[in-house]
């Protein structure tokens, strides 16, 4: 059975790709999602009493593609409450600059409504940076944000969504947003990154070579995760320029790695993990158009 549906009249932002990206009908959701869980705890070793993530970079694509591997990266919270979820997504269909917040008090999803914690919105938005804005355009068709919700729902449980689209940053902008941002890094609050690794092919007009594809993918993308390991938001942005990969997450990546390194350079000491590594060409076999994934998790001690 899906959560209770809140009151009509609350303004809800209701789900765009249900029933594309995954499953619109809230008890097969829930099946499935419940299975890829059970197949993920039978093939890892996951020590509950370890620490949990404070950060999340999570794939947004179709559930059968890249489902086991946001799955298998949030349950890195190790069975941890959190009152509060933040994404940073990407935007796919509205150009803009910045963040771009919703005026929406909750999320729909098959499963039920994600209360939106619109007293950090209103938070953010308050200290009238040019970077943040209200722009519900850029939420109502994004399914990089939506894809998270019904599997946070699930192993997360009850928690507030504090939700942002991402446009265009560079390094400025990025430490700019994250100082904005600071205030809700807190025990109480996951970060979720969502963003896709390299989308390769003709199709994503990213051609850079024609042969081990597999082999060289894998190679463009560890470039990738290095930087992201390394916490180094310039180093990042600097790879992603020289190389052109297409990893459509980049902008709110660049955002927590500014993040990241500002709370390091403060004495925070920050790990990180690749937690999996897969592609789109591993199921359908077709290596001449596929998309990278990588489920990464980010420890605070």
């Amino acid at each position: 059975m899906g959560r209770a549906i809140m009151d009509s009249s609350l303004k809800i932002r209701k789900p765009a790709v249900a029933g594309k990206f995954y499953d619109g009908d809230a008890e097969t959701l829930q099946d499935q999602i419940f299975d890829m869980i059970e197949k993920v705890s039978l093939e890892i070793d996951d020590d509950a009493s370890g620490p949990a993530a404070r950060a999340l970079i999570l794939p947004h694509a179709g559930y059968s593609f890249s489902g086991m591997t946001a799955v298998k990266t949030l349950l890195r919270t190790r069975g941890r409450k959190y009152d509060k979820v933040l994404i940073l997504a990407p935007s796919h269909h509205v150009p803009f600059q910045g963040l771009a917040a919703s005026s929406s008090e909750s999320f729909r999803t098959p499963i039920g409504d994600v209360p939106v914690d619109v007293n950090s919105v209103n938070s953010v938005l308050s200290e009238n940076s040019p970077l943040i804005q209200m722009l519900d355009e850029a939420h109502l068709p994004e399914h990089s944000l939506e894809v998270e919700l019904p599997i946070a729902q699930e192993i997360l449980k009850d928690f507030k969504l504090i939700p942002f689209i991402c446009g265009y940053v560079d390094t400025v902008s990025a430490a700019k947003i994250a100082d904005s941002l600071k205030k809700l890094w807190r025990d109480d609050t996951l970060w979720i990154i969502s963003s896709d690794f390299t989308h390769f092919g003709s199709y994503f007009s990213y051609v850079p070579f024609r042969s081990n594809i597999k082999q060289n993918l894998k190679k463009l993308d560890m470039g990738a995760v290095e930087k992201i390991k390394a916490l180094d938001p310039g180093g990042f942005g600097e790879y992603v320029k020289s190389t052109g990969t297409t990893i459509c997450g980049a902008n709110p990546i660049m955002i927590l790695l500014s993040l990241l390194k500002k709370l390091a350079s403060e004495g925070r000491r920050i790990n990180s993990e690749l937690v999996e590594y897969t592609s789109s060409g591993e199921i359908s076999g077709d290596w001449s158009h596929c998309v990278s994934y990588a489920g990464m998790a980010f420890y605070q001690e």
